[in-house]
């Protein structure tokens, strides 16, 4: 039986998560896909002291020539190393655990038995099976196999507006 092939996402995670690392920051997401017409490879690197375009430049210089180590990403393509930025999306284990005790946003697939399809609150705790979050009412338990996107609630203050 052959050996099924990674996904080029995790390929180029697998090179460069390593390099960015040493280089002081954290591989917080690659996406490769289709965006209009174009094909994107985007590095997603972060940083407790925040990201730049220097920091974006560094790391780009660094693993560009190591991505030609990666036969199934002979297609054209474009290269993007960015930083998460507010209302971030948090999918996997690593990143949820970033966001323990902060707020986040989850959208549901469909509305739940009340209809609800957007929870607002803090993340609680998460496992491979649910997310609970501590919301106004209480704390609510989601399926993650429930969840479209969860994001972090980090922008809130930045566009609320206030009554004159």
């Amino acid at each position: 039986m052959a050996e099924k092939k990674k996904p080029i996402a995790e390929q180029v995670m697998e090179i460069a998560a390593p390099i960015a690392q040493e280089m002081g920051y954290t591989m917080w997401d690659v996406f490769f896909g289709r965006e209009g017409q174009n094909m994107i490879l985007r590095l997603t690197i972060d940083s407790p002291n925040g990201i730049g375009i220097q920091d974006c430049e560094k790391v780009s210089r660094a693993v560009d020539p190591l991505l030609d180590d990666i036969p199934s990403l002979s297609s054209a393509y474009s290269f993007e190393v960015s930083s998460p930025g507010l209302g971030r999306k948090i999918h996997t284990d690593y990143q949820y655990s970033t966001y323990l005790g902060k707020d986040v946003i989850v959208h549901l697939i469909r509305g739940d038995e009340t209809g609800t399809r957007d929870y607002e609150g803090t993340l609680d705790s998460f496992n491979d099976e649910e997310i609970v979050i501590k919301t106004e009412s209480g704390l609510v338990t989601l399926q993650r196999n429930a969840v479209s996107y969860t994001k972090a609630d980090d922008d809130k203050d930045l566009f609320s507006r206030k009554d004159k």
